[in-house]
């Protein structure tokens, strides 16, 4: 046996939707400021680390991860970043 397991969570009054709401709005905030490169970011498919944002490309040349990287990098440019909202 691997040892690995099933594990239940118990939600109580909608605790856990709201928990996970608030976990895909932060990931999806810091993809997007990665993608600009205001931060560091992780790759979800290798776990490799890139200290000055998301790169352009994939660097194993996945044609995948490279599609999903321009998707995002797309998106973070056209969305107007935090500090430029409500303007002077």
């Amino acid at each position: 046996m691997s040892g690995l397991g099933i594990f239940f969570a118990v939600s109580h009054a909608g605790g856990m939707s709201d928990t996970l709401d608030a976990m895909d709005k932060i990931t999806q905030d810091w993809t997007m400021r990665a993608a600009r490169d205001e931060c560091s970011w992780v790759c979800s498919d290798c776990c490799m680390t890139f200290p000055e944002g998301m790169p352009d490309e994939c660097a194993h040349g996945h044609q995948g991860c490279t599609d999903i990287i321009k998707r995002d990098k797309a998106d973070a440019m056209s969305a107007t970043p935090p500090a430029a909202e409500g303007g002077a």
